[in-house]
C-alpha cells in the first residue's frame, strides 16, 4: 500500500502565516503591510494557484524598503523555529516507508518547510508534492494525480491521509480518502495515531 499524506496540520501544527510575517515584520517597525498583501495572496489562493514565498517577499520588500532576499530568509527561519511535529507523525512515516512509497503533498508558500521537517526527522519519502513548485494547490484534482505519478501508482493502489477541506480532493482522483480531526472523506479519526492504528489493522497486509 501507498500513502499520499499532507503535512500543515497532520504531519505539523499548522503555522499562521500572516502571524508570522507580523512578527518579522514588527521587529523592523512595518507590521501595517501585512493585511493588504495577505489579502491579495488569500484571493489567489482560493482561485486555486499558489503564490510562492520568493514572490510574497518581493512585494513586501517593494513597500517596505527592504531586501527581499533577507526577509525570506528570516520568514524561513522564524517558521522553521515553529515547526512542531504531530502526536505519531515521524514513526507513521518511518512504518509507511517501509510498507510502500510515500509522497507528502502540501499547499504551503515554500518547499523548504516540509523539507527542514523531513530532514529534522530523519525521513526520507519517495517525492515531495508542494504548491509552490507546481503553482496549483489542492483541492485541484491535478495535484493529486501528479503525486500519483510521481510514486508511480494508480488510486487504488494509494491511500490519501489528510486534515483539511482542501483535502477531500482526494476522493476526486479516486483515492481512499481518509480525514484527521475533522469529518469528512471516505474514513475519519480524531488523531493521525488512530488513522494509522485502523490502516495497519485494515490495509497493511494490501
Amino acid at each position: 500500500m501507498n500513502f499520499l499524506v499532507s503535512f500543515w496540520g497532520l504531519l505539523v501544527r499548522q503555522v499562521d502565516f500572516w502571524g508570522t510575517w507580523r512578527d518579522v515584520l514588527h521587529r523592523r517597525g512595518d507590521p501595517g503591510v501585512v493585511d493588504a498583501v495577505a489579502w491579495v495572496v488569500e484571493g489567489v489562493n482560493n482561485a486555486g494557484y499558489e503564490v510562492p514565498l520568493r514572490a510574497i517577499a518581493r512585494v513586501i520588500a517593494s513597500k517596505t524598503g527592504r531586501d527581499p532576499v533577507l526577509l525570506a530568509r528570516e520568514f524561513i527561519e522564524e517558521v522553521k523555529s515553529r515547526l512542531t511535529p504531530m502526536p505519531c507523525a515521524v514513526e507513521f512515516l518511518r512504518w509507511a516507508k517501509e510498507a510502500g512509497k510515500v509522497a507528502v503533498v502540501s499547499n504551503t508558500p515554500c518547499r523548504c518547510f516540509p523539507e527542514l521537517f523531513l530532514e529534522a526527522s530523519g525521513v526520507a519519502v519517495d517525492a515531495l508534492i508542494t504548491s509552490d513548485v507546481l503553482l496549483r494547490r489542492k483541492p485541484l484534482k491535478p495535484v493529486f494525480t501528479h503525486a500519483l505519478r510521481r510514486i508511480g501508482a494508480r488510486p487504488h493502489e494509494a491511500v490519501y491521509i489528510g486534515d483539511g477541506d482542501e483535502d477531500l480532493g482526494a476522493m476526486g482522483a479516486g483515492l481512499l480518502t481518509i480525514m484527521v480531526g475533522r469529518e469528512g472523506g471516505h474514513l475519519s479519526f480524531s488523531t493521525l495515531c488512530d488513522a494509522w492504528s485502523w490502516v495497519k489493522a485494515n490495509l497493511a497486509k494490501d
